[in-house]
C-alpha cells in the first residue's frame, strides 16, 4: 500500500522567540525512500553526520568553517534532491503571546498549545489543499513527528479527535509517530524548513505594515533556495478568534456548557 508521509518538526520553541513554527514536507512513502537514496551520497561527500540547522546557521559544529557559498550549494543540492520526491512543503507560524492572550479571553475549559494548533492547521492543509487534498483522501496520510518535544502528547491528541470528529477524515489519517533527527533526512530536512520558514515569520510578523510587502517579497537566500522548485505554502497567524477582523480561527477545548 503506498500512503503519504508528512515529516514535520519545529523551531521557535525557547521564550525569546515571539512566534512558535511547525514545518515540513509530504511525499509518498516510496519517494521518501528514493530521497533517502539520492541524498545519503551528498551528505558523505560533504563529511555531514546529522543536519543541523542551527548549526549550519552558525557555522557550527559539524559546519565550523564552512563560507556562505558552501552552506547554499548544500542546501540547494538537498533542495534539488527533495523536489523530484516531495509532493509539498508546509510551514504554520503562531504568535504565542497574542494566542495566550485570547485563550485567557475566551473562556474556555482547555485551550491547545500554539504547537498543537500549529499542527491542527497542518492536518487541515492536507485535507483540503487544492494540490494535495485529493491525494490524501484517495491514498491516505500518516505524520511522524520530530521526537521529544513537550507537546507531542497533545498533538497526538489532536490527531485523533480530528479523526473521532471527521468520518473522511478518519479514512484518510492513518497514523501519527515520533522519531528522532537522527532517524533519517526527511525529519531533517524538516527542521531545515522550520529554521528558516520561522526567521522569515518572525521578521513578518514584526514588521511595521509599510515594509510587510518588502519583506513578504524577500524571504532570504535559504528560503529562496529551498522554495524555488517545489509548492510550499505557508501562514503566520498574529491574532485568533471567530470575533476578530483578519484573524485565524481559534482551536481550543469546549466551553463551558458545551
Amino acid at each position: 500500500m503506498v500512503v503519504l508521509i508528512c515529516y514535520l518538526d519545529d523551531s521557535g520553541k525557547d521564550p525569546q522567540n515571539p512566534i512558535t513554527t511547525l514545518a515540513g514536507y509530504v511525499a509518498k512513502d516510496t519517494a521518501w525512500q528514493d530521497f533517502e537514496i539520492e541524498v545519503e551520497p551528498i551528505f558523505y561527500d560533504c563529511g555531514i553526520n546529522v543536519l543541523h540547522t542551527r548549526d549550519l546557521e552558525n557555522t557550527d559544529g559539524e559546519f565550523t568553517g564552512w563560507r556562505k557559498l558552501k552552506k547554499q550549494a548544500f542546501v540547494s543540492r538537498l533542495s534539488t534532491a527533495l523536489s523530484r520526491h516531495a509532493v509539498m512543503g508546509m510551514s504554520v507560524s503562531a504568535a504565542k503571546d497574542i494566542y495566550k492572550q485570547r485563550a485567557t479571553e475566551s473562556e474556555r475549559k482547555r485551550t491547545i498549545t500554539p504547537y498543537a494548533w500549529c499542527f491542527n492547521l497542518i492536518v487541515n492543509w492536507l485535507l483540503t489543499d487544492i494540490r494535495v487534498g485529493r491525494l490524501t483522501h484517495s491514498e491516505g496520510v500518516s505524520f511522524i513527528l520530530e521526537r521529544g518535544h513537550e507537546n507531542n502528547a497533545e498533538a497526538k491528541q489532536v490527531f485523533h479527535d480530528v479523526c473521532r470528529l471527521y468520518d473522511d477524515a478518519s479514512l484518510a489519517l492513518r497514523s501519527i509517530s515520533f522519531a528522532p533527527k537522527e532517524a533519517c533526512r526527511a525529519i531533517q530536512m524538516a527542521d531545515l524548513f522550520a529554521f528558516y520558514s520561522r526567521r522569515h515569520g518572525k521578521q513578518m510578523y514584526l514588521a511595521p505594515p509599510d515594509r510587510k510587502a518588502e519583506i513578504r517579497s524577500d524571504p532570504g537566500i535559504m528560503l529562496k533556495i529551498m522554495t524555488e522548485r517545489l509548492p510550499h505554502r505557508a501562514y503566520v497567524a498574529s491574532d485568533f478568534g471567530p470575533d476578530i477582523p483578519n484573524s485565524s480561527r481559534f482551536f481550543g477545548g469546549p466551553i463551558d456548557g458545551e
